[in-house]
């Protein structure tokens, strides 16, 4: 009899053991799935090609999303991303975008992303095995008034008054100065405003004084590849594209299947700066050495195709190609390498994760001559998983050292003459 119950005894203490450690797993699963939502309100999507397997959950957590609209709160065009303002929870949500992504107008035309400006109401697609967005629509929902110069705000009504218009604004009204925001009454007399509506309700300010317009011409050789503008402006050239930029002095540079060259333009505000690209694509095809450093041993290099020797700089036409890295102990890496310039270096660091979040887009786009990147997500439509699962570290620190990193790698950007190649989506 007692050894019957010494039994049962021990039945349960198992039993008890199993369900506890039972319990513990799941809820370590769980705390893998959270969200990491930073000081600022921003939710960040993990970036990790290994998290493929989580994107399921990660979709049905964001179905709902895909069918809203947004407010587009900032658009970064050396990680590539859009920052979108959800209504229906006051959360921010970066999303990213690459070559394959499709922007269109209000009236259903593709548009490069540099129409896609802070203030604008958007809608956006599905988000595809990369964690890259399909696509991103401005909504033909909302009203938008230009070159407003003509305005006065009662704070006591909540109104902006526009001309003879009355209009009311709210807590979720976002009112955008440069890379800035600011309140309504911090708004002045001298301000020229683009302001997004609908009805009588203000969405969106944003002020356009101190910007210009730089139009391009004779752009057909270029068209579907890119354009530097300084060391913040990378896009994808359309027929006779005109975009808004701030006013300044900046390097602007294009190639395209060996065309290419790069010229200075000046940036003035409230006018236009046209740049006719004929005398930008030279005398022939250009060609750029592109040295490649790679921290694994074994990896075998993959240009457009090819298995490429890089222990020398390879020579590479002007314009886009394929890069493809393999490792046995690492994941498959794979971008788009945009050449612009004579010389470069690309540094592909598989082995080192943080570096993965900030490196490759954002030393390439801003003709660096470092190029980071175990794959980092913002800068390659081909690696990048973002949206697949949402940050499951949960460390704001971590974050606070990557975003320091970032920081770091821009200040040694800017300080940088040397020009480089481009790692782009």
């Amino acid at each position: 009899m007692s050894y019957t119950k010494d039994m049962r005894r021990d039945r349960i203490k198992k039993t008890i053991t199993y369900l506890s450690l039972l319990f513990w797993l799941c809820l370590l699963v769980a705390c893998g799935q959270q969200e990491e939502t930073t000081d600022d309100g921003v939710t960040y999507f993990h970036h990790s090609i290994a998290d493929r397997n989580t994107q399921e959950t990660q979709e049905n957590s964001t179905e709902t999303e895909k069918s809203e609209e947004f407010l587009l709160t900032a658009v970064d065009q050396i990680q590539e991303s859009l920052q979108l303002y959800r209504y229906a929870d006051g959360m921010e949500y970066r999303y990213y975008y690459g070559t394959g992504t499709r922007f269109y107008d209000k009236y259903g035309n593709r548009t490069p992303v540099t129409s896609f400006e802070p203030g604008l109401l958007v809608t956006i697609g599905d988000v595809d095995s990369e964690g890259i967005l399909t696509e991103a629509r401005i909504s033909d929902q909302a009203w938008v008034y230009d070159n407003i110069t003509r305005f006065s705000v009662n704070p006591d009504l909540d109104m902006l008054k526009i001309g003879d218009g009355k209009y009311r604004y709210t807590d979720d009204t976002i009112v955008f100065s440069g890379d800035k925001r600011i309140q309504m009454t911090d708004l002045s007399d001298g301000d020229t405003l683009s302001v997004v509506g609908r009805d009588k309700n203000i969405l969106a300010v944003r002020v356009t004084t101190a910007q210009g317009t730089l139009a391009l011409s004779n752009t057909k050789l270029f068209e579907e590849s890119f354009l530097q503008l300084g060391t913040k402006i990378f896009a994808e050239i359309t027929p006779d594209m005109e975009i808004q930029v701030p006013e300044g002095t900046y390097e602007l540079r294009v190639a395209n299947n060996g065309w290419g060259g790069s010229t200075e333009v000046t940036i003035t505000r409230g006018e236009t700066t046209n740049v006719d690209l004929d005398t930008l694509k030279g005398e022939g095809p250009s060609y750029g050495k592109v040295q490649f450093v790679i921290d694994a041993k074994d990896a075998v290099l993959s240009i457009d195709g090819k298995e490429t020797d890089y222990e020398k700089p390879v020579k590479l036409t002007y314009g886009s190609h394929t890069i493809t890295v393999y490792s046995s102990d690492y994941d498959t890496w794979k971008r788009n390498l945009y050449v612009n310039s004579e010389k470069s270096t690309i540094v592909i660091n598989l082995a080192d994760e943080d570096s993965s979040e900030t490196g490759s887009s954002q030393s390439s786009s801003e003709s660096s001559s470092h190029s980071s990147a175990k794959g980092s997500s913002q800068s390659s439509s081909e690696s990048s998983s973002q949206s697949s699962s949402q940050e499951s570290s949960g460390s704001q620190s971590e974050y606070k050292n990557r975003q320091e990193e970032l920081d770091t790698l821009k200040d040694l950007i800017s300080s940088m003459t040397s020009s480089s190649s481009l790692v782009s989506k």
